[in-house]
């Protein structure tokens, strides 16, 4: 059992970096070279970005899936969110209007990340059984170490591709988006062979629960509901700002897409760097004290966005960088949270739910922003002191007043709460 136990660990690691290169593709700067190629608006690119949050809804498909074999569903579930990421890149070579393209956008990116997210919660929870509790904080350490080592190459390897295979306008053109389709199926192919070579442990409950008793539970779980908070306002903090940064980059501080991917890769350093030090952090302690240090990086990270203009553009590499060492133990800690303050049997619904809301209320965040953008830039900035910002800045500024009240939230709320026993 113990050996079967490790060599699922080790298809555990190679599964979630697999799924990081993956998701390399369709968030972010490689994302944002689509939307470009679309032609879709600065503000629109953030409220698209976000659309992919806000399909977190379907993590409520755990309450479905509460008591039943995951494997099978899951691995299904993942072909097709992974087929329609392929087809996201064939979809700038096509013969089609604009208008029918811009519909296949939606369409492929938010259906993905819809069947993506419904599959979340039973993947993570199936696959982090063969992990012992003792050692979650620096096995996710360790797993994401080994993810974003590997993305460091996949980042540079597509950037540099995308530098090399352009037009006169700098955009990306036809054997770009051919290599990145292909490379997307080759992904495809080794993920789906992790997760059929991981062991399902948990077998089917004789008697499943209902949805209502476990909705019902986790209401009167304050425990839970308060983790759950965390979630929401994270990705109200990030929806607020991080999803209008691709554009910004590209146009008002004028990077290349080499130097971008160069960039990235000081922040994945960073973050592979942070991840076993906030990993050790949270054995010692607990996840609520490592997510603390980490929404304290992430605050740096806002303020020192706040300052990057044209003539200032190199911080934008320090944002990089201390946004990355939040990652490192936001990423983690946001599952891990679960696992120290809810019960086993919750763990999958709870992790549905906390996901679900947080999506909602991201993408509504968007909206706003993308709004607030809008009006920024229709009256050429945004006058503070007789200083002209940019709107990008002063999004920033709004997520660096949410992050301060979040370290607030997290040390009077959720570190006196008691972890459960396994």
């Amino acid at each position: 059992m113990d050996q079967r136990a490790k060599k699922d660990r080790i298809f555990f690691i190679l599964e979630a970096a697999l799924e990081y290169f993956i998701t390399l593709f369709v968030t972010g700067t490689m994302l944002g070279y689509v939307l470009d190629t679309l032609g879709l608006s600065d503000a629109m690119q953030g409220v698209v970005s976000t659309a992919a949050t806000f399909t977190c809804g379907a993590q409520l498909f755990a309450l479905w899936m509460a008591g039943r074999r995951k494997k099978r569903v899951v691995v299904l579930g993942n072909l097709l969110n992974q087929s329609a990421f392929i087809l996201l890149y064939v979809l700038p070579i096509v013969p089609l209007s604009p208008g029918a393209r811009t519909a296949l956008l939606l369409v492929l990116l938010i259906g993905g990340h819809a069947v993506s997210n419904a599959m979340t919660p039973s993947r993570l929870t199936w696959l982090m059984g063969a992990v012992p509790s003792e050692t979650r904080g620096r096995f996710t350490a360790l797993k994401e170490m080994i993810s974003l080592g590997g993305g460091i190459v996949v980042s540079l390897a597509m950037g540099r591709v995308a530098d090399i295979f352009r037009d006169g306008n700098g955009m990306p053109t036809r054997p770009y988006y051919i290599i990145c389709a292909t490379t997307l199926a080759v992904l495809m192919l080794l993920h789906t062979v992790c997760l059929l070579s991981s062991t399902e442990r948990e077998m089917p409950s004789t008697s499943r629960p209902s949805v209502r008793a476990t909705v019902g539970r986790m209401l009167h779980n304050r425990s839970l509901l308060l983790i759950i908070g965390v979630g929401v306002l994270w990705n109200i903090i990030s929806a607020l700002s991080a999803s209008f940064f691709a554009s910004y980059v590209r146009e008002e501080l004028g990077f290349s897409f080499t130097v971008i991917a160069l960039i990235s890769t000081a922040g994945s350093v960073a973050r592979i760097l942070a991840s076993p030090v906030l990993g050790r952090l949270a054995d010692k302690h607990s996840f609520a004290t490592s997510m603390t240090v980490a929404f304290s990086a992430a605050a740096l990270a806002f303020l020192t966005m706040m300052f990057a203009a044209p003539a200032t553009r190199w911080l934008y590499l320090g944002y990089i960088c201390f946004h990355a060492f939040a990652m490192a133990g936001v990423n983690s800690g946001a599952l891990n949270l679960i696992y120290d303050y809810v019960a086993p049997e919750d763990r999958s619904v709870a992790l549905g739910v906390k996901n679900a809301l947080g999506g909602v209320f991201a993408f509504l965040a968007a909206l706003l922003s993308g709004r607030l953008l809008d009006a920024i830039q229709a009256n050429g900035g945004f006058s503070f002191f007789g200083v002209t910002l940019y709107a990008q800045q002063v999004q920033s500024a709004l997520s660096l007043v949410g992050t301060l009240f979040l370290i607030l939230y997290m040390r009077a709320l959720v570190a006196p709460l008691h972890r459960v026993k396994e």
